[in-house]
């Protein structure tokens, strides 16, 4: 399948990415670092397209993703009605692990901790979501936009790990240990990734 050109943004810095704290569907405000890693990254992109006119721009729908997105908008101009809020591009969901720390859940949660840093692909946490889970709904969701020619997305570290691994058609085990900085743009083009500066 052909997929467009994907401009793939992770939301800024937030305080539970400084507590570290699993977020999931969860959420927490952007830290005044974050408000600025969106600004920043939408300058970014400003460099490529010399008018956003015509771009459509998808996101999270979750706290973080949504502000960050409407900062982007902000700082290029670009009406918010722009935006097209997904479902489908939520963050990973942690089940019981959300809002609690990651030295909490390796002791409270010893064995679903250590179940899960086994086979990260396919264990499902309780009220959770495994990568397979994860991958699929994104499959579902790349089908519905590949009339596209190129489009801007804002999405999580953890769903855009499993759509750089769709798009570019990595194995699973490298798409596991993909990451992505919250200031860092992905240039996603002909099933190839490189970082847009």
């Amino acid at each position: 399948m052909a997929y467009p050109t994907i401009f793939l943004l992770r939301h800024g810095q937030t305080v539970w990415n400084v507590e570290g704290r699993y977020q999931g569907q969860l959420d927490s405000p952007l830290t005044e670092k974050g408000k600025e890693q969106a600004k920043e990254n939408a300058l970014k992109l400003k460099k490529h397209f010399s008018s956003f006119s015509s771009i459509k721009i998808f996101s999270s729908p979750l706290g973080r993703a949504k502000s960050t997105t409407l900062i982007l908008c902000d700082t290029l101009g670009i009406d918010i009605k722009c935006i097209r809020f997904e479902d489908a591009l939520k963050e990973f969901n942690y089940g019981a692990f959300e809002g609690k720390t990651k030295v909490y859940c390796k002791e409270v949660y010893k064995e679903a901790y250590e179940a899960r840093e086994k086979d990260k692909w396919s264990y499902v946490l309780e009220g959770g979501e495994s990568y397979a889970m994860v991958t699929e709904r994104l499959k579902c969701w790349l089908e519905s936009i590949q009339d596209e020619k190129e489009i801007v997305l804002v999405a999580h570290e953890m769903i855009n790990r499993a759509l750089r691994g769709i798009y570019c058609a990595y194995p699973k085990e490298q798409m596991l240990q993909l990451r992505q900085p919250n200031d860092v743009v992905l240039k996603l083009k002909n099933g190839d990734e490189k970082i847009f500066e």
